[in-house]
């Protein structure tokens, strides 16, 4: 689902001004530590920020170590329409969201393959 952009003024930043170091700055994750010291810097020198999310894209190298297949194959299946893809450039790129679809098409597709021996050896052969 897309998200909607975030833009931080940077006269709303310099409102309240942070001590050099916040006394719980260790508390946070890196990334969000690196965050919050890049709008700093930014609002600092008078620049807008704006964040936004984007959906991840997976090369098809990405997606076969993901799903124990190799590169080729997954080509071969973006090629087949089976896995979705869009070019950039002149290279595959999966979307995130079509990564999960197939791999729970997959998990889908094993289940209801071995689910009749699974049953056989649970319950005897009904």
């Amino acid at each position: 689902m897309p998200q909607a952009l975030v833009t931080l003024d940077p006269e709303q930043v310099m409102l309240d001004p942070p001590a050099a170091e916040p006394p719980n700055w260790a508390e946070l994750p890196g990334w969000l530590a690196e965050l919050a010291r890049r709008v700093r810097d930014a609002a600092a020198s008078g620049q807008t920020v704006t964040v936004t999310a984007a959906e991840r894209l997976l090369t098809p190298e990405q997606m076969g170590r993901r799903m124990g297949l190799h590169r080729s194959t997954v080509v071969r299946k973006i090629d087949s329409g089976e896995i979705r893809a869009v070019m950039v450039g002149a290279h595959h790129k999966i979307p995130y969201s079509e990564y999960l679809r197939y791999r729970e098409a997959c998990l889908d597709r094993m289940t209801t393959a071995v689910a009749p021996e699974i049953e056989a050896e649970l319950f005897g052969g009904r």
